[in-house]
C-alpha cells in the first residue's frame, strides 16, 4: 500500500521482521540490528513505535528485555489475535488515526488484514524498508530529549490505572486534574501557532493563521485568548489547547490530542460559558451545550508567573549553553547527574544496560574500535559477546556534536582485559561479566544461546588470544587518536583511577588490577604534560581519601564522595579551561551581581553551575538564614540585602520547596519576573544510557 501521509507511529511484527526466526515456533532468533537502529532512529524524530505480533505475551517481553529493546516501544500489542483488532485498539488507546500509523510485517496476508481493519492504515513489506528514514512521511520532529515516547509512556500507564476503574469517569474523578488559564505572550506565542497550525483531531475551528495573523489576534484587546495548561497525578501535560473568543463566539478552540478523554474540552467549554461555536470537519471529541464536567480544578497563578515567565529557560540563549558529553562507569554515573541543568545540553553514557547488565562502552579500545571496526565484526561482536549487545553497542556520540567538554572516566581500561582474535587482529574486544552469561558474557556457540563456563573458554581460547591489559602506549595513542577526531575547541577532562589499596568488598586487595590503575594514571599525568591546552586530569583520589568513601567497590563512590567529585571536575573547568561564550545570564545581568535565594542543596547546586556558566555568585539569602551557611559562605538576610537592590543584584532562586512563596516575596520587594530575578531548576536527570538515549 505504501506511505501515504505524515507517520506519527509504528507498528512492527516481530518474527523474521524485528529478528530473523520464530519466536512462536520455538526458534532462536537475532535481531536485525539494522532495523533496530531505524527504531531509535524514529523515535529520535518524534515518531513512536510499537509491536503488533502473534506470539505469547510474557515469552515475546522477556526475549524483548533479554535483547534490550522493550523499552524501545509503546503500548506493544502481542497475542494470538487478529493483527487488525489489535492495532485498532491501540490506536483507540493512543488517541491516534490510521491515516498516520505505518504497520510494517514479513507477511503480505497479515498486511492485507490490518487494512480491512484499518482503511487508511499505511503499510510496508518488511523487505522495502531499506530506505524508509529517507521517506518525508517520516521525517518527523527533532525529538533528542524523547519527550514524545514519554508522553506515551505515560499514557500507557495512565491506561494501565485506568483499567481498575469502574468507569473512565470515576478515573478522571480520582486523577486529581488540574488547569490554569495563561495567558499568551512572547515566551509562549510559538507553542500557541504550533498548536494552531498542526492539532487536527481535537481542532474543532480549524481556522488556520499565519503566524503574524495569530499574534495580531493575541494583541487584540476585543479578543479573549488564553492558554491552558493541565497536569494531574501522572504527569504535567503542558500546554494543551487554547481558545480565542468574541463577542460570544469562538474564533479558535483548539486542544492538543494528548488530553483526549479527559474531558479538558468540554470543561473549558462550560468554564467560559457555552459560546457559540462553530465546528469544522470531523473532530474527535463532542462537546454539548449543558454538558458538565465536575473532576477539574482550576489552579490560580499570581498575573506575573502565568505561563511559568519566571523560569531561567527563558532567558538563556544558544550563545551560552554549554555542551558536555560524559562517559564512565559507576565512578561517574552520580557526579555527571549534577550536570543536568538549564544551560547545560549533556549526554552521559554508561557502562550499564537494561539496568544492571554492564555493557562495553566506556573503554578507550571499544571506543575506538566502534570507528574502525567494519560492520561484520560488529555484527560478530553483537552476536557473540553480550556485553555487545546493549543499544548503545557501537553507538556512542562521543563525535556526533562539537561539545565544548568531553569527560571521562577509564573503569574499563583499569579492570577489564582486551582479546585479539587470532585470525583478524583489528577485531579487538573487551570483555566484562554478565549476570545471566558469566564471567566472560560468551553467547551463541554452535548454535546454542546458553553455554556454561567451559564451552565459553574452550571457544575464546580456539578463537581469541589470551586477554591483556591496554598498555600505556596503546592507551594513549587512544586518548591522542580522540583529540584528532573532535574540535580544537573541546576540552578533555578525564578522571584518573583510584588508588585506594582497596578493591571490592569479596576481594579487598587485587594486585594485578592496582598496578593497571597505577598504568594508567602515569599516562594521564603524561598526557595532561603533552597536550595542556586540551587536557585536563581529575585527581579522584583528592575525594576518594579512604575506604569510608566508598561502598562495596572501589568505583562505588558514596553520595558525598560523588558530590565532592562533581566539584573537582566544576572547578577543573573554571581554573583550567573557563567558557569563553556569554555568560549565562549575559541577557539580564547588566554589570549586577548575582544572588542565590536559597539555603541548601540545590542553591549549592545552583552555585557551582552558575560558575560554569560564566557567573560568580557573590552571595546566598534567605528568609530562613540563620546559623545557615553553604561552603564558605553564611546565608544572609534576604530582605537587609535585597531591598531597593534590584539595580545591583540579579537573583537566581534554588529552592523548589518553597518556590511559590520567594517570588512572592521578590514581588513584594519590586522585584520582576526574568528582567530582576528568574528560577534555577534542575532538569530532569535522563538514563538515556540505561534503556533508551538521546
Amino acid at each position: 500500500m505504501g506511505i501515504k501521509a505524515k507517520i506519527k507511529v509504528v507498528f512492527w511484527d516481530l518474527d523474521d521482521t524485528l529478528w530473523r526466526g520464530s519466536l512462536a515456533e520455538g526458534e532462536e532468533v537475532d535481531l536485525f540490528f539494522d532495523r533496530v537502529d531505524i527504531i531509535k532512529e524514529l523515535n529520535r524524530r518524534g515518531i513512536v513505535n510499537s509491536i503488533c505480533s502473534k506470539n505469547d505475551y510474557g515469552i515475546a517481553k522477556n526475549k524483548l528485555q533479554e535483547l534490550g529493546v522493550w523499552d524501545l516501544f509503546v503500548f506493544p500489542q502481542i497475542a494470538f489475535a487478529p493483527k487488525g483488532e489489535l492495532i485498532k485498539c491501540a490506536l483507540d488507546d493512543m488517541h491516534l488515526r490510521d491515516e498516520n500509523t505505518l504497520f510494517i510485517d514479513d507477511n503480505d496476508v497479515n498486511l492485507r488484514e490490518v487494512e480491512f481493519y484499518n482503511s487508511k492504515i499505511n503499510t510496508l513489506n518488511v523487505d522495502q524498508i531499506n530506505d524508509l528514514l529517507k521517506n518525508e512521511c517520516l521525517k518527523g520532529k527533532e525529538d533528542t530529549d524523547l519527550s514524545r515516547y514519554y508522553q506515551y509512556k505515560q499514557l500507557e500507564d495512565k491506561n494501565r490505572e485506568r483499567k481498575h476503574f469502574s468507569s473512565n469517569t470515576d478515573f478522571l474523578r480520582a486523577s486529581n486534574i488540574k488547569m490554569c488559564f495563561i495567558e499568551p505572550n512572547d515566551m509562549n506565542f510559538d507553542r500557541l501557532y504550533e498548536l494552531s497550525d498542526r492539532t487536527n483531531q481535537l481542532n474543532f475551528t480549524k481556522n488556520r493563521m499565519t503566524a503574524e495573523e495569530l499574534k495580531e489576534l493575541t494583541l487584540d484587546k476585543s479578543v479573549e485568548t488564553k492558554l491552558i495548561n493541565v497536569k494531574d497525578d501522572y504527569g504535567d501535560y503542558g500546554l494543551v489547547g487554547f481558545y480565542s473568543m468574541k463577542e460570544n463566539h469562538l474564533i479558535h478552540f483548539v486542544f492538543s490530542c494528548r488530553i483526549m478523554s479527559m474531558g479538558i474540552e468540554q470543561f473549558v467549554y462550560q468554564h467560559i460559558g457555552f459560546p457559540e461555536l462553530t465546528v469544522v470537519g470531523e473532530v474527535a471529541s463532542d462537546i454539548h451545550k449543558g454538558e458538565m464536567v465536575d473532576w477539574v480544578n482550576i489552579i490560580e497563578l499570581p498575573e506575573e508567573a502565568r505561563g511559568d515567565d519566571y523560569s531561567i529557560d527563558h532567558i538563556l540563549d544558544l550563545e551560552s549553553k554549554i555542551k558536555i558529553f560524559g562517559i564512565g562507569a559507576c565512578d561517574l554515573y552520580h557526579p555527571i547527574a549534577f550536570f543536568s541543568m538549564p544551560n547545560q545540553e549533556f549526554i552521559y553514557e554508561c557502562n550499564v544496560f537494561k539496568g544492571k547488565e554492564r555493557g562495553v562502552n566506556v573503554g578507550t579500545e571499544y571506543i575506538r574500535s566502534q570507528f574502525e571496526m567494519c560492520e561484520e565484526e560488529k555484527t560478530f561482536c553483537k552476536r557473540h559477546f553480550y556485553n555487545y549487545t546493549g543499544h548503545l553497542a557501537f553507538d556512542s556520540k562521543i563525535l556526533s556534536d562539537d561539545f565544548d567538554y568531553i569527560i571521562m572516566s577509564f573503569h574499563d581500561d583499569m579492570i577489564f582485559k582486551i582479546f585479539e582474535h587470532k585470525t583478524d587482529k583489528n577485531l579487538r574486544v573487551i570483555l566484562s561479566p554478565s549476570r545471566k552469561y558469566g564471567d566472560t558474557s560468551i553467547i551463541n556457540v554452535n548454535g546454542k544461546e546458553m553455554v556454561n563456563l567451559g564451552e565459553q573458554k574452550e571457544w575464546l581460547t580456539n578463537n581469541f588470544c589470551e586477554g591483556k591489559y591496554i598498555t600505556s602506549e596503546r592507551f594513549k595513542k587512544n586518548i591522542i587518536w580522540l583529540l584528532d577526531k573532535i574540535p580544537d575547541k573541546t576540552k578533555l577532562l578525564l578522571i584518573n583511577g583510584p588508588e585506594l589499596g582497596f578493591f571490592r568488598a569479596n576481594n579487598p586487595k587485587d594486585i594485578e588490577v592496582e598496578n593497571q590503575i597505577r598504568v594508567i594514571n602515569q599516562a594521564l599525568d603524561s598526557l595532561e604534560k603533552e597536550y595542556p591546552d586540551r587536557i585536563a586530569v581529575v585527581n579522584i583520589n583528592k575525594v576518594i581519601t579512604s575506604r569510608s568513601c566508598v561502598t562495596d567497590y572501589v568505583f562505588h563512590l558514596k553520595a558525598q564522595t560523588a558530590y565532592n567529585l562533581f566539584i573537582q571536575i566544576v572547578w577543573t573547568i573554571v581554573r583550567r579551561f573557563p567558557s569563553n561564550k556569554p555568560s549565562m545570564l549575559h541577557n539580564v545581568i547588566n554589570g549586577r551581581k548575582v544572588v542565590i535565594f536559597g539555603n541548601g542543596s540545590e542553591a549549592r547546586n545552583a552555585f557551582y553551575n552558575l560558575r560554569i556558566g560564566g557567573e560568580s555568585p557573590a552571595k546566598y539569602v534567605h528568609y530562613d538564614y540563620k546559623d545557615k551557611c553553604i561552603g564558605t559562605m553564611n546565608v544572609e538576610d534576604f530582605q537587609l540585602v535585597l531591598t531597593g537592590n534590584n539595580g545591583k543584584y540579579y537573583v537566581v532562586i534554588a529552592d523548589g520547596d518553597n518556590q511559590e512563596k520567594i517570588i512572592e516575596k521578590m514581588l513584594n520587594l519590586g522585584y520582576k519576573p526574568l528582567v530582576d530575578f528568574a528560577v534555577l531548576s534542575p532538569v530532569k536527570y535522563q538514563k538515556y544510557w540505561n534503556e533508551l538515549r538521546r
